[in-house]
């Protein structure tokens, strides 16, 4: 039964209109009380926001630069964003200090220095009341520049060196340095030899790559001056002491000079026995010697390291000390009592034992030496004999290079040289020769051995005797440089014999054999027993006087015509042969100077067998184009003397720049040497052809009355 009020209106009725009065009253509050927002909102739109309590923050991001970057400096930048309520650490993962440290912005930017190599950067984002921080890892590549030691100019013989990171490849940047096969050790040291045959000042940088990749660059460093020097300085000279006797007692002092910046070992009897640095142009040092006769010699090495060799040697003698004489006893007077004397008491000194730090090396074995002779080019290896096949005999390291000779006035040096071996050695020799034929009709002299019958050309069988001749002449052009106990010098007399085989197959047998078959003639090898001689003199002159490059003569076979072939077809195979001669030894040449300085044993063979090939072949040619005997100058100058002078100054040119050419060559012996062959050979001459007709003409006009009896 529902309820009814008064009015006639139900309960259930008024409940819902009082309901819907409050909904009504709240809504338009509601209402009412936004309006100022929505109207603050509204004049305001750009104002920002407040955060409200849980909101999520703005995340941590390296964006510069991409992982594993490569830098070529140790400076560093790496940026990112960040939470505006943040701060930013950038740390190495190693630890300590952070790099940087950033709270400002929604960006951030740290620059710092990092260690070479791979770096792993750990950045962390924190925030106030946080324990753990956001982080953030990259993976960067520190390669700054390597180091080159030594100030600017560095003085080198050709190598140099410096450090770098370990692993890294090393590239050269400049004038003809070539490619660096270097790369940076474990120990983080690198050197990279200069491909420069000639000494000069080279402008040089390096830059590393990264894990020797030429695609990955690191750091150059800056130009640096290389002064490269591969020419071995001056023996040093001894002013003290000087050949003689010496009393014993006291140190003995040597001193003398040099070169300045360089350094002097002196060796007596092989062993070191004292060293000194030359300041000012002198040096000296002092050193203990026994008794006896002993051979002083020294080494100077230059300020890039290029040694001397060792200088010829200074026999002297030191006086033995005389043991001590005891003086005579007294005979007792007469009736005098003699009182025995007491017993002497000694008392043992103690002798302390060797400390560790003490040399007790045994001393090195010396070094025989021969009288009148100069060390061997090669010097003292210190190596035992039998481990010496890959050390370098320095055989023909006097030899100029091509790049060398094309500075300066070596050319015109070498014309000069070539046109005073004409005047002054070629025709006095011809003149003295021609005169001694004509006076001597049956002596040696006048036989013309290189035109004979074919019944009685002699020939070379068998082949047993032109090898050994040629193994003769290995062993004089080894002889020349001189030669120690060391398995390096068997090397070399190899290579000697291989350029000598190649000289005289190629140059005499083959070029011979096949231009006289050009021109319709026949020819035949002989061996010439002259040439040895030549060789034998060359070689003891070339070792007496320590000239460098020696002067060998290779050739000892010629060739000898059948009767019946003209002058100017001999000339021309002559002209042929010299003209191969001289090809041969200009090759050699430029390919040992290509090679340079080698190491190793088949390096060191090769540049042998080109040294002896190019000075054999050059020295050779000099000789053959003198115009006398059975030489090839002699058919050339009946054929042609034009051409002949052509020939001559072009061998002779080139010996004066090529053996003549280098530093240690004795060119004014030589000069003085062709200016007395060119006077004993026209006072030769002269009494011949002048002198001596006069005086048999006088006798037949002023007969001597008969005696008579």
């Amino acid at each position: 039964m529902r309820y009814i009020d008064e009015r006639g209106q139900s309960g259930s009725a008024r409940h819902r209109g009082a309901a819907f009065v409050v909904l009504s009253a709240a809504i338009a509050f509601a209402l009412l009380g936004a309006t100022p927002t929505i109207a603050a909102a509204a004049a305001e739109p750009d104002a920002p926001a407040a955060a409200a309590p849980g909101d999520p923050t703005a995340p941590l991001a390296i964006t510069s630069p991409a992982s594993d970057t490569l830098f070529p400096t140790a400076s560093v930048t790496i940026s990112g964003t960040k939470d505006v309520t943040g701060r930013v650490e950038v740390q190495s993962l190693a630890g300590g200090d952070p790099y940087c440290s950033i709270t400002a912005g929604t960006t951030w930017t740290c620059s710092f220095a990092a260690p070479t190599g791979r770096n792993t950067v750990t950045v962390f984002q924190r925030f106030e009341g946080e324990s753990t921080p956001d982080e953030a890892r990259i993976t960067i590549r520190v390669l700054p520049a390597p180091t080159i030691t030594g100030k600017s100019p560095i003085v080198t013989t050709g190598v140099i060196s410096g450090t770098g990171f370990p692993g890294s490849g090393i590239v050269l940047s400049g004038s003809a340095v070539g490619d660096c096969p270097g790369i940076v050790q474990p120990s983080g040291y690198w050197s990279c030899p200069l491909a420069v045959s000639a000494s000069g000042d080279y402008p040089i940088s390096a830059r590393q790559t990264w894990a020797n990749n030429d695609s990955e660059p690191g750091g150059a460093s800056g130009t640096v001056i290389v002064r490269v020097d591969k020419d071995p300085p001056a023996y040093p000279v001894f002013t003290q002491p000087t050949a003689g006797e010496y009393p014993v007692g006291g140190a003995m002092v040597f001193s003398g000079t040099g070169e300045s910046g360089a350094r002097v070992d002196v060796f007596v009897d092989g062993t070191l026995v004292c060293s000194s640095s030359v300041g000012g142009g002198r040096w000296s040092c002092a050193a203990q010697l026994g008794g006896g006769s002993h051979n002083v010699q020294g080494i100077q090495w230059d300020a890039a390291g290029n040694p001397s060799g060792a200088s010829p040697g200074i026999p002297i003698s030191v006086a033995v000390a005389a043991p001590p004489v005891a003086p005579a006893p007294t005979a007792p007077k007469p009736g005098s009592t003699v009182t025995p004397p007491s017993p002497i008491t000694t008392t043992p000194v103690p002798v302390p034992e060797p400390s560790p730090s003490q040399n007790t090396a045994e001393a090195p074995i010396s070094v025989p030496t021969f009288p009148f002779f100069p060390p061997p080019v090669g010097g003292i290896s210190g190596l035992d004999p039998l481990d010496t096949w890959a050390t370098p005999t320095e055989y023909g390291a006097a030899i100029p290079t091509v790049e060398s000779t094309g500075t300066g006035n070596a050319w015109l040096w070498g014309l000069a040289l070539g046109v005073g071996f004409i005047l002054l050695v070629a025709m006095p020799l011809r003149l003295a020769l021609g005169a001694l034929r004509s006076r001597f009709p049956r002596h040696y002299f006048a036989r013309d051995h290189s035109r004979l019958t074919a019944s009685e050309l002699p020939q070379l069988r068998p082949r047993l005797t032109l090898v050994g001749a040629i193994g003769a002449a290995a062993v004089l052009a080894a002889l020349a440089g001189g030669i120690q106990g060391e398995v390096r010098y068997l090397r070399l007399a190899i290579a000697i014999t291989i350029a000598l085989l190649v000289l005289n197959g190629v140059a005499v047998a083959i070029t011979t054999t096949l231009a006289s078959r050009a021109v319709g003639g026949e020819s035949r090898i002989r061996l010439v027993p002259g040439f040895l001689a030549i060789a034998a003199i060359t070689a003891l002159i070339s070792r007496g006087g320590g000239i460098q490059p020696p002067v060998i003569v290779g050739v000892v076979v010629a060739a000898s015509f059948v009767t019946g072939l003209g002058a100017r077809p001999r000339g021309l195979v002559a002209t042929t042969q010299l003209l191969v001669t001289m090809i041969l030894g200009v090759g050699a040449w430029l390919a040992h100077s290509a090679l340079g300085p080698v190491a190793g044993l088949l390096p060191s063979l090769a540049s042998e067998t080109l040294a002896s090939l190019c000075i054999a072949a050059i020295g050779s040619a000099v000789i053959m184009t003198l115009p006398v005997s059975r030489m090839p100058g002699r058919l050339i100058f009946e054929w042609s003397p034009v051409a002949w002078v052509a020939v001559a100054l072009v061998a002779a040119t080139l010996a004066g720049v090529v053996i003549a050419g280098g530093a240690t060559f004795p060119v004014q012996w030589l000069i003085g040497l062709a200016l007395a062959s060119s006077a004993v050979c026209l006072a030769l001459w002269a009494w011949i052809r002048l002198i001596e007709p006069s005086f048999g003409s006088r006798v037949a006009v002023h007969p001597q009355p008969a005696r008579s009896h």
